[in-house]
């Protein structure tokens, strides 16, 4: 114990001691910035970002320097006290083709002052994401024929023909980018064609298009019909009339987006289609 004593009063203790309490004074510090890093990661992982999913439908005419927004719809996250909650935003329905007053004139026709049959009009449908989040899309076309009285005369029937002969395959729209542009054989109709983008559409992204041209089949203005009227002189005249004067052809497209996140059982749900994924961020249709 003497000898004990005797090295606590010895400088060589003193060193010794001194450098014991630094040690416990450093980890003691350590320690404490340690938890206040654990503190703060737990809050910041508590964070949760809102996304928001958008699609718009892409127009391009013969007239139009660059594509234009037909119609769009966008799901938005609102913590407005006046606009509480999810919300859908956007102008829902467009008109395609257009060929009005303003800016719309001669959007689709160019100089003609009605459409010519068998002419070759451009015609670019597309689509850009809108939203914050990348999404899988896909278009939905339809095509019919409504007569003057703007009744919609197409009836598939069994054969899939319609009324008095007017088909909605002679409304053709040239598809192109076939290789990235899914058609769905087995939800298509003659009315109606359903398209898949193959490619992640990522944000603020446009899809290549779709067709790039509209024609009408050539033969709706062969149709004609011929009466003969007798005059008082003893002539015969006769008059020749359009069958389809006065009648309209009709283009629709419908575009619709889902989340990337687990698309196979997102589009299922969504769609009602089974997907497979054959390769990263690409989707195609199962068999």
């Amino acid at each position: 114990m003497k000898k004990f004593k005797k090295w606590l009063s010895s400088p060589k203790a003193t060193v010794v001691l001194f450098s014991l309490s630094a040690a416990l004074l450093l980890f003691t510090v350590v320690g404490a910035v340690r938890a206040a890093l654990r503190y703060k990661s737990e809050s910041f992982g508590a964070r949760i970002e809102q996304c928001c999913i958008g699609v718009s439908l892409l127009e391009k005419c013969q007239n139009d320097k660059e594509a234009q927004i037909v119609a769009s719809r966008d799901h938005n996250h609102s913590d407005d006290k006046k606009n509480p909650g999810d919300q859908w935003t956007g102008t829902e329905v467009g008109v395609l083709l257009a060929n009005g007053e303003g800016k719309n004139a001669g959007r689709f026709l160019g100089a003609d002052p009605e459409i010519v049959p068998g002419k070759t009009y451009p015609e670019e449908i597309s689509v850009r994401n809108t939203g914050n989040i990348d999404e899988y899309v896909r278009v939905t076309i339809y095509k019919y024929w409504t007569n003057p009285e703007g009744e919609k005369v197409f009836d598939s029937g069994e054969k899939g023909t319609s009324t008095q002969g007017l088909s909605p395959a002679l409304i053709k729209l040239n598809q192109t980018n076939s290789d990235v542009w899914l058609l769905d054989q087995k939800a298509s109709t003659e009315e109606r064609q359903v398209f898949y983008y193959k490619n992640l559409l990522k944000v603020g992204q446009d899809t290549s298009i779709l067709c790039d041209s509209l024609t009408i089949d050539r033969s709706v203005a062969d149709k004609v019909s011929q009466t003969r009227t007798k005059n008082e002189n003893g002539g015969t005249r006769i008059s020749t009339t359009y069958d389809y004067d006065g009648w309209q052809f009709c283009v629709e497209a419908q575009v619709d987006a889902v989340q990337n996140h687990n698309i196979v059982d997102a589009a299922k749900s969504a769609w009602g289609v089974d997907l497979v994924v054959p390769a990263q961020d690409q989707i195609s249709l199962a068999d």
